[in-house]
């Protein structure tokens, strides 16, 4: 149990009227809960939460999966060891039971009762003999799960301690349905610019993997610069769009079997400044915002030389330096129209040429221990 729950349960199981208790279970779990948009992250900080507001042994949040008709938990709280999650039918044991029922039970002692699971109890190699046990209901009347709290002393939960998990129990089935709406929201976004991007690339076969490519690089080096998973994963997103703006470029340009004239490069440049247009009409949330002006900046270069402003230095943010050495890197590898893919040797040798008067000599560096490259 963390140092949270730790000081939870003392602040619960001191002396507090029924209603104090009450009252700060419901405050303090609302708190632990209202922002959590991860459901693994969800159960588990549910479970904590909710096993030190009763002063328990510990906690299950089983969630409804209907396709297989399960009732499903990601960890088995305080049995480790266990080491993996928790399935059962829909209808099994006292869970089962209350999910079909929406029915709360507070069970004394579990061994006097036949719905009791105790294949699962064998399993786990823990035997509760309390338990409380509530549906988690969606705001149609829908089961999203069953919350329950177990310990191994008998009677050790009464009929007031169920009203209070009904009560928890509300706040978990709003949380929930946030979570799950935000991933739903994620996973279509995420759809949205793996789509944009692949079809962007599949106009040269040549280039087909370009945007992934250089969105798995760009994760690489935030990686290997200490960045956390939030940066990582706005550079997952950049490096998919930031060659967006291509949709503007001819077909006759793009796919050119030779080097381009001048005339024919100024017009493959504008792809920066379509990028930065055609992505500052969409709207990001507050995680992607200057999504749009870091994916025009990856042509950029630190002495003023690149396109399509003409950035320098300091007005070249870090972010817009890893995409510029991630694409610099994956369009020296791969095979052009007018050359074959270089190995890594030479492309390390032009990306240090480059650094640090154009490129980011650090996210060099960092591309490199990615690379495994000595």
């Amino acid at each position: 149990m963390g140092q949270i729950s730790q000081k939870l349960t003392e602040q619960l199981c001191g002396p507090q009227s029924a209603d104090q208790r009450h009252l700060e279970t419901l405050l303090q779990v609302s708190r632990a809960i209202g922002s959590i948009h991860d459901t693994d992250l969800l159960m588990h900080t549910i479970m904590d939460q909710v096993t030190a507001a009763f002063c328990a042994d510990r906690s299950t949040m089983f969630i409804h999966q209907p396709d297989s008709r399960e009732l499903y938990s990601n960890v088995a709280q305080g049995v480790e060891e266990y080491g993996h999650e928790i399935r059962i039918p829909d209808r099994h044991g006292i869970a089962g039971d209350v999910f079909h029922s929406h029915e709360p039970v507070c069970v004394a002692d579990t061994l006097e009762d036949n719905r009791f699971a105790r294949a699962v109890a064998s399993n786990t190699g823990y035997v509760p003999r309390s338990m409380l046990v509530v549906p988690v209901l969606h705001r149609t009347g829908r089961g999203l799960g069953v919350l329950q709290v177990m310990d191994k002393r008998v009677g050790y939960f009464d009929e007031l301690a169920l009203e209070l998990l009904e009560a928890i129990a509300v706040q978990v089935a709003i949380a929930l349905e946030n979570a799950q709406l935000y991933e739903a929201q994620q996973r279509q976004f995420d759809s949205f610019v793996f789509a944009f991007s692949a079809a962007l690339d599949a106009r040269d076969p040549l280039t087909a993997v370009h945007s992934i490519n250089v969105a798995n690089y760009a994760m690489g080096i935030a990686f290997e610069l200490g960045q956390g998973p939030a940066e990582i994963e706005w550079q997952r997103i950049a490096g998919l769009l930031h060659d967006v703006g291509k949709i503007g470029t001819p077909e006759m340009v793009l796919s050119k079997p030779g080097r381009l004239s001048d005339g024919e490069f100024a017009v493959m440049k504008e792809h920066a400044s379509h990028s930065a247009t055609i992505l500052s009409r969409i709207e990001f949330t507050e995680q992607f915002k200057g999504m749009a002006e870091t994916a025009a900046a990856h042509h950029e270069r630190l002495d003023g030389s690149g396109y399509p402003l003409g950035l320098k230095a300091d007005q070249i943010n870090l972010r817009a330096r890893i995409l510029a050495v991630a694409d610099v890197f994956d369009a020296l590898t791969q095979d052009r129209h007018y050359r074959a893919g270089m190995s890594l040797e030479q492309a390390f040798g032009i990306l240090d040429e480059q650094a640090p008067h154009a490129l980011d000599a650090n996210c060099i560096a960092a591309l490199k221990r990615f690379m495994a490259f000595n």
